[in-house]
């Protein structure tokens, strides 16, 4: 039985979910040559699957990255207006780049890849952050998902429009403020063929939705089917299961705008048999 969500209890909801999928998603930050600035590179997923510890994102995020100079890794945390201060980054030469899908820079796809962290790459991300385990819901997702009419669906990632610049702080010469997207929307098929499948992500502009202008920097994060439960007359989280991966989005038409996303089983197909 499906769990009806009041508009009352909507805010709340989606604080919940927002906390849940913070511990999975990471936005990418790219240096200039004096790495005196920086600017916001795309979103991924920290996910694993056996032994295997990698970053879920697209491939022409992938594609933008240095080679070999570091990159930065934005931490979605809490509290103040700027969240925790930090600046935690990647050797690139020490992570393998996977390319899944090679970027086809339109919304047809394919646009997938990895980056494979090394052991103390993985570790030093999970003083942070949670990886996803794939390999636990893999053959669920695979021979029996969920309807994608069960539950709730949110796009997890960061923003480029919402990066803010700031001044010397807390010891840094300079802080940067890069803001995450939790956002809810309506999900539906769209075509594919494998290995690859797909999902579009609708997101609607009217008077009760302030989202970004545009989802520039969300490339990369992850979509998200969020069940619910009803414990003592309060809402919970019954599950929340990573289901897509964001690549492109449309232009806006009629106050709506699709994100395009490779679905379930480009990730627990696809992805988890690269992992394996």
């Amino acid at each position: 039985m499906a769990t009806i969500i009041s508009l009352s209890e909507f805010p709340e909801v989606c604080e919940q979910v927002e906390n849940k999928l913070a511990q999975f998603t990471i936005g990418f930050v790219k240096f200039n040559d004096l790495e005196s600035d920086a600017k916001l590179a795309g979103s991924g997923t920290l996910v694993s699957c056996g032994s295997s510890f990698a970053i879920l994102t697209a491939d022409h995020v992938i594609e933008n990255l240095s080679l070999v100079d570091p990159i930065g890794v934005v931490v979605p945390v809490g509290g103040s207006s700027l969240g925790r201060r930090h600046r935690v980054t990647l050797d690139m030469r020490t992570v393998r780049r996977l390319t899944i899908g090679q970027a086809s820079h339109s919304h047809s796809g394919p646009d997938l890849g990895l980056l494979m962290l090394s052991p103390p790459d993985a570790a030093k991300l999970q003083n942070w952050q949670s990886f996803y385990n794939l390999a636990k819901r893999r053959d669920s997702m695979l021979f029996s998902p969920p309807s994608i009419e069960d539950g709730g669906w949110f796009l997890a990632g960061f923003v480029d429009e919402l990066t803010t610049e700031h001044g010397a702080e807390s010891g840094f010469t300079k802080v940067m403020g890069f803001r995450g997207l939790c956002g809810a929307g309506v999900v539906f098929e769209g075509a594919g063929e494998p290995p690859f499948d797909y999902l579009n992500f609708e997101v609607k502009y009217d008077e009760t939705v302030q989202g970004p202008i545009s989802f520039e920097g969300s490339s990369g994060g992850g979509l998200w089917q969020v069940r619910f439960r009803k414990v003592d007359n309060r809402i919970e989280i019954a599950d929340a299961l990573l289901s897509g991966v964001a690549f492109y989005q449309s232009d806006r038409r009629n106050d709506q705008r699709i994100i395009y996303c490779h679905g379930r089983h480009s990730i627990y197909g696809t992805v988890c048999e690269t992992l394996s």
